[in-house]
């Protein structure tokens, strides 16, 4: 398991921390992936098979037949991010993403945000080999973090008082909660490739989610901020007030569209 080393910050109102090990979370995808041809793309937080991923998104490649042989594991630890670790690059639509780690198993990489929809041609090389492939881009597929195994998973989600949200240490109704995510799309501001994202401006998404917790749609109005995460590279936060309805409790389902593409689904923990 990576060790945890970021904190997600939130200038909008107090600064928030809540660590999130997305190198864990892709390892975990070999298991719960099927894959039709030998290499594949998938959202990194989602882990869905068959789906669209966005520009500006975090993804995992998988070459099922054999691996990567010869690729040692390395888990980046510098930003900006490197367009080639331990001797392996990966280019979508001929443009080079930035990498965050590289195993035999999985390589795991942002898709530049140059990239335009369609089906787009992807290269993968090693030292040995070179791996062909095609992936969906779309305006948006939201994919939302996850922190355990359950089904559906506890969500990276904090808290309006900064806490993690878990069993013990639940959302109120009336507050706000940030839920992690990847894959929002469009951007109003421009970031470079691999570059962690400015605490100042703000960077929004150009459309707004829908948000829906326990099966209820949250107000537009309620979706107070939706953009990159500040000293992030390519994590998209949303911040959702919950309804004050007094049914919303307990362990609730949390689920995220954007532009009319659905993401996976998480729980929140929400008091009585």
């Amino acid at each position: 398991m990576a060790q945890e080393r970021n904190s997600l910050h939130n200038d909008r109102s107090s600064e928030r921390s809540l660590v999130i090990s997305i190198t864990f979370w892709l390892l975990f995808a070999v298991s719960l992936s099927h894959a039709q041809s030998p290499l594949r793309i998938v959202n990194a937080a989602s882990i869905r098979a068959e789906q669209p991923v966005a520009a500006g998104s975090w993804v995992s490649a998988f070459n099922e037949n054999i691996g990567f042989p010869n690729v040692s594991t390395i888990d980046n630890v510098t930003i900006p991010l490197p367009k080639t670790l331990g001797g392996v690059t990966v280019s979508v639509d001929g443009i080079p993403a930035p990498l965050n780690y590289v195993s035999f198993a999985q390589i795991n990489f942002l898709i530049p945000y140059g990239v335009a929809p369609g089906l787009r041609p992807i290269v993968v090389n090693t030292s040995t080999n070179t791996y062909s492939g095609t992936v969906r881009i779309v305006s948006g597929a939201p994919g939302l973090f996850t922190k355990d195994t359950n089904t559906p998973p506890r969500g990276a989600i904090l808290n309006q008082d900064g806490s993690e949200n878990s069993s013990t240490r639940l959302a109120i109704r009336g507050q706000a909660i940030s839920i992690y995510a990847t894959g929002s799309g469009s951007l109003d501001r421009s970031v470079a490739d691999g570059e962690a994202t400015p605490r100042s401006p703000l960077i929004n998404t150009i459309s707004k989610p829908q948000v829906f917790i326990g099966g209820v749609e949250v107000p537009a109005e309620s979706v107070e901020f939706s953009g990159l995460a500040p000293d992030w590279v390519g994590l998209w936060q949303i911040n959702v007030r919950i309804p004050a309805l007094s049914f919303l409790s307990g362990r609730l389902p949390v689920q995220v569209f954007m532009n009319g593409v659905d993401s996976n689904e998480v729980t929140v923990y929400v008091a009585q």
